[in-house]
C-alpha cells in the first residue's frame, strides 16, 4: 500500500462535497507517480501493469490546521468527532473513549465544556497524565501547522 503526503509536486484536489469525488485511481497520473516513486525506492519490487492496476481513493474531511475536532456541538445533545483528515483511524480507541468521557461529563456531570474544557486522562499510555481537550475544541484558535497530516 503506497500513497503520498501532499508534496508540492502533486496538485491538491479540494472538493466541496463527496458527490464530485472521482473514486477511480487506476491508470491515472497520480497512480503512475506513486508507482514510479516506489520503484525508485525499491528497485526489485514487481510493478503492476495493465488490468492489474488497482487503487483506493476516498474523501476525508480536514480542518484548516489539520487538527481534529472532538467536541460538543452548539446544538444541545449533539457531539462531533470530525476533521480527522483520514488518519485518526489509528486513534479510534482513544478518540471513542475521549468522546464517551466528554458526553458523560456534559450530559451527566453538567460540565460547561466551552468555558471549562474537559481534562482527558491517558488511562492506558500514561495514567495520571491529562490532555486539555480545549486543543480539540470547535472554538479553539487555529494552530500554526504544516497544513498537512504530518502536523
Amino acid at each position: 500500500m503506497i500513497g503520498g503526503t501532499e508534496p508540492d509536486c502533486d496538485p491538491e484536489e479540494w472538493v466541496d462535497g463527496d458527490i464530485d469525488v472521482d473514486m477511480n485511481l487506476s491508470l491515472t497520473e497520480n497512480w503512475q507517480n506513486y508507482i514510479y516513486r516506489v520503484a525508485l525506492r525499491i528497485p526489485n519490487l514487481p510493478l503492476p501493469t495493465g488490468s492489474k492496476t488497482q487503487g483506493i481513493v476516498s474523501a476525508y474531511d480536514v480542518t484548516p490546521d489539520w487538527t481534529p475536532i472532538y467536541d460538543k456541538s452548539s446544538l444541545g445533545g449533539y457531539y462531533m468527532a470530525i476533521g480527522t483528515s483520514g488518519n485518526q483511524f489509528k486513534n479510534a480507541g482513544v478518540a471513542g473513549d475521549l468522546m464517551a468521557s466528554l458526553i458523560d461529563s456534559v450530559e451527566n456531570q453538567n460540565l460547561d465544556h466551552d468555558n471549562t474544557p474537559m481534562q482527558y486522562e491517558l488511562k492506558k499510555s500514561n495514567p495520571g497524565t491529562y490532555v486539555n481537550t480545549k486543543s480539540f475544541s470547535r472554538l479553539r484558535e487555529i494552530n500554526d501547522t504544516s497544513g498537512s497530516v504530518l502536523g
